[in-house]
């Protein structure tokens, strides 16, 4: 069982099945084996062995409240939503303390446009006082989505008086503070990230935009490039580092970003095209910026009647 649970920690989800199947063989009521396989078989969205081990392990231990929690959790991605519900209910019931009961059936209710019900447990939620740091998360995710946006930076705020090196927190909280217009705050977070952890792509993302929405053109246009280097599969910031190299007048790089945004299947390619025939205008390349033009749609006509024809 050890074994088994260790190598579920690691990710090796196939080699945990194994182990806890190995351990039912040689005691066909293990409980907790039953219930880790259960969840593993949950993992690999396996919902039918997933649900099978979960009753199993519920035949053995009725007061196994996990089990329940997520058989419901399961019962709700099949469609099964009245199962789901009783499932959600009944860990609930059993412990009325914790959070996640009444966070799962929240989302429920939500998905089945019961907003009063949802909110109902949502507000549950905040009267609850979390006992780790991660409860700390989710109350804060909670207060976001009743519109106390204070009570959330303060939730997440504990969070990471508690665990301050939950990089998770730290975005969370540069989110809130740049919702809320104190970019200052956001940026600082963003740079503890990135202090600790040079290869955030998401913090360095979300520091650039913060710099491009602000004005600060050369440090979003560093961020961006940065980001890029580590995954360059982010077509919409690389038309956004296009964008900002135009507007810096750096029109042969922005050139390429546009064109780069284009080849990894930005969802607007005429305002691309239009951006890139811009660039390449003032990089004195007619016959490529008309080419451009002509592929930007209605935008790009007025500059194709002007310069092309």
């Amino acid at each position: 069982m050890d074994a088994a649970n260790q190598k579920m920690k690691e990710g090796n989800t196939l080699g945990a099945i194994k182990d806890y199947t190995a351990a039912l063989d040689l005691n066909a009521e293990l409980v907790d084996a039953y219930y880790g396989r259960g969840s593993v078989y949950a993992e690999l969205l396996m919902h039918d062995m997933a649900v099978s081990d979960f009753n199993k392990a519920i035949e053995l231990d009725s007061n196994l409240a996990i089990a329940y929690f997520n058989r419901g959790v399961v019962y709700n991605a099949k469609g099964y939503h009245t199962l789901a519900l009783k499932d959600f209910n009944r860990y609930v019931d059993m412990r009325p303390l914790d959070p996640q009961g009444y966070m799962a059936r929240a989302e429920y209710y939500q998905q089945q446009g019961m907003k009063a019900l949802a909110n109902q447990d949502f507000k549950k939620v905040t009267t609850l006082e979390p006992v780790d740091a991660d409860g700390f998360v989710s109350r804060s995710e909670v207060k976001l989505i009743l519109g106390d946006t204070a009570g959330a930076i303060d939730d997440i705020t504990k969070c990471i008086e508690q665990k301050p090196e939950f990089t998770k927190a730290y975005l969370f909280r540069a989110q809130l503070y740049s919702n809320t217009g104190q970019t200052t705050h956001a940026i600082d977070d963003l740079d503890l990230v990135i202090l600790n952890d040079p290869r955030n792509v998401e913090a360095l993302v979300t520091r650039g935009l913060l710099y491009n929405n602000n004005g600060v053109l050369q440090a979003a246009v560093e961020d961006f490039k940065r980001a890029l280097a580590i995954n360059s599969k982010l077509p919409e910031i690389w038309f956004e580092l296009g964008y900002n190299l135009l507007e810096l007048k750096s029109y042969d790089e922005a050139i390429v970003a546009f064109q780069n945004s284009l080849m990894t299947g930005i969802a607007d390619t005429e305002l691309a095209y239009y951006n890139k025939g811009v660039a390449e205008f003032n990089s004195k390349k007619r016959t490529e910026a008309c080419k451009s033009m002509s592929r930007a749609g209605e935008m790009g006509i007025e500059h194709q009647v002007k310069y092309c024809n």
